[in-house]
């Protein structure tokens, strides 16, 4: 998840713009932690936006990580012929 991302989805859900900008200053300093953004916007009142139910959008990077095993499919551009 990218900054402008994080950046979107703070706006989305109602953050201050002042306040997304001190969290965005966060993340470039510390690393992105969602665990840590959420802690930090519950206890300024706000909802969890990254690991909740409801969006969860940190989640669904964290399960397309941990798979072991990837699947590309190549595709030719010339067309194959069976004989």
């Amino acid at each position: 998840m990218t900054f402008q991302d994080i950046r979107f989805a703070l706006k989305a859900t109602g953050v201050d713009d002042d306040f997304s900008e001190l969290l965005i200053q966060f993340c470039r300093e510390n690393g992105t932690n969602y665990h840590q953004l959420d802690e930090m916007l519950e206890y300024e009142g706000y909802q969890k936006v990254f690991t909740d139910e409801f969006f969860g959008w940190a989640d669904i990077d964290d399960e397309y990580e941990n798979d072991e095993f990837f699947y590309v499919e190549k595709n030719h551009h010339k067309p194959q012929w069976n004989e």
